[in-house]
């Protein structure tokens, strides 16, 4: 099992070399053009680094250095809302209107052919949208921005905990929350109204339950709580899939134990999350408010993976994949046939290296952009007049052309690493959902709900960086002795 866990761990460390060599190029195209308004931008995010760095290397216990920190991102997450009066726009608008009407007892939305049947993971994100409506019928899109601010000051605080367990360190754990409170999805998400705002935390905590348990630190029974709170995050974010498989994927290569304690520890999680999903499923179903299953819509999956397969769009968005649910009349059976054909002849009849080349442009079109497309959604459909500083891309892209350049660096010292294994299952989980978005339709907003791992994934990096340096200090300091004590002699 050892040699089978090496080979493992080379095989997807080497796949993740690869996949930041690409991001790496592709985000750096991104930097150029600086304006005016990348030096206002410039100038905030500098302002923020420098007293994150003064709260840092101040002499200060650490819940005073993490209530700094977080009033730090909490403070550029509230300049952002002021800067854009963000609305609900395209899918998030399509969400925002059917939460109206399901308050006027429609629920016509949930049946049929309707946008929200055919994709029925959306369905909790209209009924929260409809919760706060009705809560708040006046200013109910300031106040679920408001929640999305509180949500991510939430995240900052639980990266700070997850970095803490993994790395046995408050320090390494107050330099993610930094870094976490100026890393650019996370600030310019917060005005826009997608499902990844409440699933994040939500996911992150399953997490960081899942990190206590296997290393001893809590119950194998915090499993049921790890499970129950990935499949809460599932509900709002229909990709968690990947995690549960990541989850059971280190317990069965990684964890030393029997393997009949290996499936009783997977059992554990996979089984509440699994129920607690069908249970709301149902519940919906039963009275009536839903036609379909929540994971499955009237239009079938397969639709995504065949936008995915598109080469001349990329594996974006297309007006020829979209059309085929009208082309067979919404036949479920019938659109999943032809998909799956149009599929298999696109992968077969294109010649070999131009699947090579469609599927590196694919990798670094999902993964170049530094905010995730962030800034995009908060603006669009905003009147000019409602932008007060008309936000680019450059000094995003730096910060996270930084990020992934740490995490590079974080990656050629993993193997040699024996410290802080469990950290090998976040790099499982950006290996699944890497493939998942080679897989299937392509967009910078949907890997958002993983950018959080990059935050993780970069302290591997400052580690590195801070061994090597205070090496070189230690060596430096030593052979100053030596020189200082041959002199007195």
């Amino acid at each position: 099992m050892e040699k089978f866990k090496e080979k493992f761990t080379t095989f997807f460390l080497t796949t993740l070399k690869v996949l930041m060599i690409v991001v790496m190029v592709a985000s750096s195209g991104y930097i150029k053009n600086f304006n005016k308004n990348s030096i206002i931008v410039g100038a905030i995010l500098l302002s923020i680094i420098v007293i994150e760095v003064y709260i840092i290397k101040r002499n200060i216990c650490y819940k005073k250095q993490i209530a700094l920190i977080l009033i730090c991102g909490f403070i550029l997450r509230g300049l952002w809302l002021l800067n854009v009066k963000s609305i609900p726009i395209s899918d998030f608008s399509v969400i925002y209107e059917c939460g109206q009407e399901f308050l006027n007892g429609n629920t016509g939305m949930f049946w049929g052919h309707s946008y929200i049947a055919r994709f029925p993971h959306l369905t909790i994100m209209v009924l929260y949208m409809a919760l706060m409506i009705k809560i708040f019928p006046t200013n109910n899109i300031v106040m679920m921005k408001l929640v999305n601010l509180a949500l991510g000051v939430l995240t900052i605080y639980i990266i700070y905990l997850l970095v803490k367990e993994l790395f046995d360190s408050k320090k390494r754990g107050i330099y993610a929350a930094s870094l976490a409170s100026i890393f650019p999805p996370f600030i310019t998400y917060t005005g826009v109204f997608c499902t990844e705002n409440v699933a994040i935390p939500l996911y992150l905590l399953s997490i960081y339950f899942f990190i206590l348990v296997i290393k001893n630190k809590k119950s194998k029974y915090y499993l049921i709580s790890s499970g129950i709170l990935l499949s809460i995050g599932n509900l709002f974010r229909m990709v968690a899939a990947i995690v549960v498989i990541a989850y059971a994927i280190y317990i069965l290569i990684y964890l030393k134990d029997k393997i009949i304690n290996k499936l009783r520890n997977i059992a554990l999680y996979i089984v509440p999350y699994v129920v607690f999903l069908v249970v709301v499923s149902y519940t919906l179903q039963s009275l009536k408010i839903t036609e379909f299953p929540l994971w499955k819509g009237s239009e079938p999956k397969i639709t995504s993976i065949l936008k995915g397969s598109n080469l001349e769009s990329n594996g974006r968005w297309n007006e020829k994949d979209a059309a085929i649910v009208e082309k067979y009349n919404y036949d479920y059976q019938k659109i999943q046939d032809a998909s799956l054909e149009i599929i298999k002849e696109r992968l077969t009849k294109t010649p070999p290296l131009e699947l090579v080349k469609f599927y590196i442009r694919k990798i670094a079109l999902q993964w170049n952009e530094g905010d995730f497309g962030g800034v995009y959604w908060t603006k669009l459909g905003v009147p000019e007049e409602d932008i007060k500083v008309d936000i680019s891309l450059e000094v995003l892209q730096i910060v996270y052309l930084s990020v992934m350049i740490l995490i590079f660096i974080g990656l050629f010292n993993r193997k040699n690493n024996k410290d802080s294994q469990e950290i090998n299952l976040l790099y499982i989980i950006l290996c699944g959902y890497g493939v998942m978005y080679l897989v299937t339709e392509s967009q910078g907003r949907y890997a958002y709900i993983i950018s959080w791992i990059f935050i993780i994934l970069a302290i591997e990096g400052i580690n590195f960086i801070l061994n090597k340096f205070n090496t070189s200090n230690i060596e430096y300091h030593n052979k100053y002795k030596k020189n200082f004590d041959l002199y007195k002699i």
